[in-house]
């Protein structure tokens, strides 16, 4: 009988501190599953918004580049695509913009083009030539933008390149540092995706 009353003591008092918090491990499994969703996103409206771009504009139709900063920087957020099978074949952190002060946190909230701003601009931008830097192991690729969003990225020395502050692996809940604007992966990322950008032209970058 004791150990009935014993059991039914318990029972009630568990029950009892859940009402007080009835929420409490129901809000982690949202929180969970919404960043869980965004990472496993097939990515497919902007995926054929690259596609049509490249097919309008005579741009590479079978590999693209594209980069979700609504993504937390501690997440591999920069994505080569296969636009022939519509898929993501390669993933990478990459940095964004501080602009000056504004974008400290994982997730940017202020992009812009103008000049000094060391803002990230979003848009659709091509890559163009491979240059010397003095960062990473000193190469980078020169940046077009080619919407009114990123028009000045050349203006603004916005390329892509490599720093050694940048992990290969993603590494939420903390964040990367921020750039002045650039999108800036790891090394060995970049010295991957230069494999990639060795044997195609005209390669489109989607940043959104």
């Amino acid at each position: 009988m004791r150990l009935i009353l014993t059991f039914l003591f318990t029972l009630i008092l568990i029950l009892s501190c859940q009402k007080t918090n009835p929420n409490a491990l129901l809000g982690e499994i949202v929180i969970k599953d919404e960043i869980n969703s965004k990472i496993a996103k097939t990515y497919t409206v902007e995926i054929d918004h690259i596609k049509d771009f490249a097919k309008q504009k005579s741009y590479n139709q079978n590999i693209a580049l594209m980069i979700d900063y609504s993504l937390h920087s501690g997440y591999q957020r920069f994505f080569v695509v296969d636009l022939q099978k519509g898929e993501i074949i390669k993933k990478g952190l990459v940095c964004h913009g501080g602009a000056k002060g504004k974008n400290n946190s994982g997730i940017p909230t202020v992009f812009g083009n103008v000049s000094e701003s060391h803002c990230t601009s979003l848009g659709m931008a091509v890559v163009g030539k491979r240059d010397y830097s003095s960062w990473g192991k000193h190469y980078k690729y020169w940046l077009d933008g080619l919407e009114k969003s990123n028009s000045n990225m050349r203006k603004r020395v916005v390329v892509l390149h490599a720093w050694e502050g940048v992990s290969d692996a993603d590494i939420y809940p903390e964040t990367l540092a921020v750039s002045w604007g650039c999108p800036t992966v790891s090394i060995q990322f970049l010295d991957d995706l230069d494999v990639i950008l060795k044997e195609h032209d005209k390669v489109l970058l989607y940043s959104f």
